[in-house]
């Protein structure tokens, strides 16, 4: 079941970034959208691979490696995420540490078997409730669509982490895993394609 879900994302993702690739927009010449979709490729790669993991004390899995890619991905996702709602300069920059210390605690929590990972997830839930703040409050009409995909889609990450073997073990493996694909589906490649026809749809108003 793992690896047909980590396959899946591979396949979905190595499509993605060659659409990007050719379809995305370049803003200061970097096509985010493709960067995202081609990283998050190479994440599902090393997990189909399955050479690098945690094993729990029930045999549950942890592909830890994800949350190093989430570093890179989702901090390139929220300068865009900024980008559409106006956020610039040490706001900006606040952010996107915001986003570093979120994923890389994430990383600690999703190695650690002990109970310090809930130090780890204690923290980066700060850090994401301070991140939140600071992207929904500065809302207007044309990027009010952009707060679905952090309240709906980022949100529901760690509420997965937390069910997960990485925290209290009520789903196990592969269903935690299935569901993160869905998320990475829903907030990385549905957003990339949502943000360039807004962006097509603002140039040609």
């Amino acid at each position: 079941m793992l690896n047909v879900t980590f396959l899946v994302g591979l396949m979905l993702f190595a499509i993605s970034s060659t659409y990007f690739h050719f379809a995305g927009r370049n803003r200061n010449g970097l096509n985010v959208a493709f960067l995202v979709s081609f990283v998050t490729s190479i994440s599902y790669v090393l997990m189909w691979q399955g050479d690098i993991l945690t094993v729990t004390e029930t045999g549950e899995p942890i592909f830890w490696t994800r949350w190093l890619f989430y570093i890179v991905s989702c901090t390139l996702l929220m300068v865009e995420i900024a980008h559409v709602k106006g956020i610039e300069d040490g706001d900006l920059v606040q952010i996107l540490y915001l986003t570093g210390i979120v994923m890389f605690t994430g990383f600690l929590a999703a190695r650690d078997l002990t109970v310090t990972r809930w130090v780890h997830f204690f923290i980066g839930s700060v850090a994401y409730g301070l991140l939140v703040i600071k992207i929904l409050l500065p809302t207007t009409a044309a990027s009010k669509w952009a707060n679905n995909y952090v309240l709906f889609g980022w949100t529901a990450f760690p509420i997965v982490f937390l069910l997960a073997p990485t925290g209290l073990g009520l789903i196990g493996a592969a269903v935690a895993n299935a569901l993160y694909l869905v998320l990475d589906i829903y907030t990385k490649i549905v957003f990339s394609i949502q943000l360039t026809r807004t962006s097509v749809s603002t140039t040609t108003a």
